[in-house]
């Protein structure tokens, strides 16, 4: 059995490239994506057991992601992350069907807490 596959997707190459590592020091597979488009542009979106996202990046954020994604019927689900203090992206978020909505800096036993309850949600694991 492969152990979980996840996308880490921010703007912030030290923040993008620290997720990662924290995914592979717990025993998970990660790919670092500087953009959405990026990550988009990858051959392999299907692969993907979660996505961890930037809420404001430049050119398309996370909650656009996330449209895009189910517009092409993919729904890995998607951890939204964000150091904007706006109350409203709460509601957005789970609107689009984000797994949830982490403010930075989070808890990094909150992120993988939520990482792990994604995976759980009956998918099949790779």
């Amino acid at each position: 059995m492969t152990s979980p596959l996840v996308a880490v997707i921010d703007d912030d190459g030290a923040l993008c490239l620290s997720l990662v590592d924290l995914m592979r020091a717990i025993g998970y597979r990660a790919e670092p994506y500087i953009s959405a488009e990026a990550f988009l542009a990858s051959s392999n979106l299907i692969s993907f057991d979660c996505v961890v996202a930037d809420v404001h990046m430049p050119g398309m954020g996370g909650l656009n992601l996330i449209r895009k994604l189910h517009e092409q019927g993919i729904m890995t689900p998607v951890i939204l992350i964000t150091s904007l203090t706006d109350r409203h992206l709460d509601d957005e978020a789970i609107a689009v069907g984000a797994q949830c909505l982490l403010r930075k800096p989070f808890e990094t036993n909150s992120l993988l807490d939520w990482i792990k309850r994604s995976l759980s949600n009956d998918r099949p694991t790779r």
